[in-house]
């Protein structure tokens, strides 16, 4: 007897697939099948021999082709319960593995099937994680390197390889998916763990592997030795040979499998050969053979190429296939040299002019203006013009003007005679009046600022033989001797006279210690002298005679012997 497979049998087979637990799911899918193919073909699934369901007396119509009626009838009902089977199937089948990684799927070398995404995620980290350390090793004549990914710049993209495992059986038509299913069966399918290399940290890292190797290929270079010009060869050297390690890291990469391998190097020559400097060479020399005139102050001085020679460099680069010479200068090793040739030239004190009355102020010897040599800025100037034609450089310099510029004595104010005074040291012995004569010469012209004071100590400086001074009479407190010095105090006693006439506050003043007749000749009584000491090693301490010049302008003081 045929069994009927109507809509309730098939309800009822696939409530008992739902029902039963997972582990279950494909004996469940086996079952079903067989009972399928028993129910639309009865014969094959027993075994035996094709029985007809009902024995007639009646021979139907040669015509008639009852039994092929019946077999298309059957086998359309098997593929429409078959598809039927199948589409509740997938529906299970995704049901169960709602939040999994489909069965029979790989991400590298790692398997991921049926693992929920997060186990599928730790697991993957993991294996990224055992990556990182002993993926390469790399030796070379000794040497030995085991870089990590990261330093290598390979990064393990596990964010990506994790959704398209995930994705494998869910995306697409469904033509696609039954073929994912289909194939699920009979083998894994396989998702790269996805990887990206950072060309730039990976030739970084050759870079470093170079250097330590340390053969690097030596371009020949121009050398400059006491002032002569030379080129020195070139020499070839081993580096990585970086199109074969790169194949190695990305092979290693795909298979995940360690590799320990010999490191690929190669002979590399140098890109600057001597042949090529002969022209730079010359050019170089030619420049250090071209002096360079520096001037300041009207005078002029030669910068010649010993001069530069030493603090020069000369870097030689590839620009389109071409070497291209770089001239630099180290310019703090120039301006020192700068400074040890030139400062004794440039660098000076500025000198005040010598200025007298006259009927008017002149000077009797033109001021000197100062300078301090600035010498980085000069090291600057002589680089520029040694780099752009040799061309006639001026100094730099901080001018210093001086306080009493003879080019402009105007400034000084002084416009006017505001008094005089005078003494009279006829008969006196030579030494003494010998005395007199040094003094007032160093006195004389002397420049008062306004407010300011003038000192007679400091006028005529410390009163020394080598000055011209001789031995004479001095009063000393209340004793009378001979010393260097003597009789000073003649011109000190004429100041105070021409200081009193004129006006000018007295700040310091001593008489002497007794009444002398020399200083009391031509009508001047008794207390008009001065006297001066310089005892002891203070100048500050040494009797003075001081006065303030209280006016806004300027006061010269004049002594002469007449």
């Amino acid at each position: 007897m045929a069994r009927s497979f109507d809509n309730a049998s098939l309800a009822s087979i696939v409530a008992q697939g739902i029902d039963r637990p997972f582990p279950a799911i494909r004996d469940w899918s086996r079952d079903t099948i067989r009972g399928l193919r028993s129910t639309v073909l009865p014969e094959l699934g027993s075994g035996a021999e094709p029985q007809p369901d009902v024995v007639a007396a009646v021979t139907p119509p040669a015509t008639e082709r009852r039994p092929h009626r019946v077999l298309v009838r059957r086998v359309l009902l098997a593929t429409i319960v078959a598809l039927l089977l199948l589409a509740v199937g997938l529906v299970v089948f995704r049901g169960v593995y709602a939040g999994r990684v489909y069965p029979a799927v790989v991400v590298g070398d790692v398997p991921v099937g049926g693992l929920t995404i997060d186990d599928a995620q730790s697991r993957l980290t993991k294996r990224a994680s055992d990556l990182e350390r002993g993926m390469f090793t790399f030796s070379h004549e000794g040497q030995t390197w085991t870089p990590s990914l990261t330093e290598m710049g390979v990064t393990v993209n596990l964010d990506l390889s994790l959704t398209q495992a995930e994705q494998l059986g869910r995306t697409g038509n469904a033509a696609s998916r039954l073929g994912f299913v289909a194939e699920a069966l009979s083998a894994d399918h396989v998702v790269p763990l996805q990887t990206q290399i950072d060309r730039r940290m990976l030739a970084a890292w050759f870079d470093s592997v170079d250097r330590d190797i340390d053969q690097l290929p030596v371009d020949a270079r121009i050398a400059i030795e006491s002032g002569e010009v030379s080129v020195l060869p070139g020499a070839s050297g081993i580096v990585v040979d970086r199109e074969a390690a790169t194949e190695l890291v990305l092979s290693a990469l795909s298979s995940l499998e360690p590799i320990t391998v010999k490191l690929p190097t190669m002979v590399a020559e140098p890109q600057i050969n001597s042949d090529m400097l002969t022209p730079i060479k010359g050019q170089v020399s030619e420049a250090i053979g071209t002096p360079i005139t520096a001037t300041l102050f009207g005078e002029k001085w030669e910068i010649t190429g010993d001069t530069i020679a030493p603090y020069l460099m000369v870097d030689v680069s590839m620009k389109a296939g071409e070497p291209k010479a770089n001239l630099t200068v180290d310019r703090d090793g120039l301006a020192s040299e700068l400074r040890t040739r030139f400062s004794d030239k440039v660098s000076r004190k500025p000198v005040n002019a010598v200025v007298a009355w006259d009927d008017g102020l002149v000077a009797l010897e033109p001021s000197v203006t100062g300078a301090a040599l600035r010498s980085d800025a000069f090291a600057d100037e002589v680089a520029e013009s040694f780099f752009n034609g040799h061309h006639d450089v001026e100094i730099p310099a901080v001018i210093i003007e001086p306080e009493i510029d003879s080019s402009n004595l105007a400034k000084l104010g002084i416009k006017e005679l505001l008094g005089t005074g005078h003494s009279n040291f006829a008969g006196g012995v030579e030494a003494r009046d010998e005395n007199i004569r040094v003094a007032t010469r160093l006195m004389n012209g002397t420049l008062v600022p306004p407010g300011g004071v003038f000192s007679f100590n400091g006028a005529i400086g410390e009163i020394t033989a080598d000055k011209g001074y001789q031995e004479a009479l001095v009063v000393s407190g209340d004793q009378v001797g001979r010393d260097v010095g003597g009789g000073v105090c003649q011109v000190s006693t004429t100041v105070f006279r021409a200081a009193l006439n004129a006006g000018m506050p007295i700040v310091e003043w001593y008489p002497h210690t007794y009444r002398l007749p020399d200083y009391e000749r031509d009508g001047w009584g008794p207390g008009f002298d001065a006297s001066i000491l310089q005892f002891g090693p203070n100048p500050d301490e040494w009797p003075d005679f001081r006065f303030e010049n209280y006016s806004d302008s300027w006061l010269l003081v004049e002594s002469y012997i007449t």
